[in-house]
């Protein structure tokens, strides 16, 4: 869940210690305070949460692996999603993208 980078940067900004102050002593623009960055990482946790499930169930109904899937969504979010979509669209394509392949381009299989 914390392999994203914005939400590595949320938990340590939000988590207390010196990083918020040394951040905010730095920042050319203020930092929306403490309790504020604590709700806003909550609110992406639970939208990565329900991202992740939804994966899970639309790979699981399209035959791929759904673990792989929704772990991939809980960790980097909506990207994981339209690969998803990617890896099921039309055989037009030629290719299947799974778990850990958001840079695959349609019409090749990465390698």
């Amino acid at each position: 869940m914390l392999l994203d980078g914005g939400m590595v940067v949320l938990t340590v900004l939000s988590a207390g210690g010196g990083a918020y102050d040394a951040v905010s002593g730095r920042s050319p623009v203020p930092l929306p305070p403490r309790h504020v960055l604590r709700v806003i990482l909550t609110g992406a946790v639970v939208i990565h949460v329900g991202e992740a499930l939804a994966a899970g169930r639309q790979a699981r109904q399209r035959g791929l692996p759904a673990r792989g899937w929704a772990l991939q969504t809980l960790a980097v979010g909506f990207p994981s999603l339209f690969a998803l979509r990617r890896a099921t669209a039309p055989a037009e394509s030629g290719s299947l993208v799974g778990p850990g392949e958001l840079t695959a381009t349609p019409g090749r299989r990465p390698s």
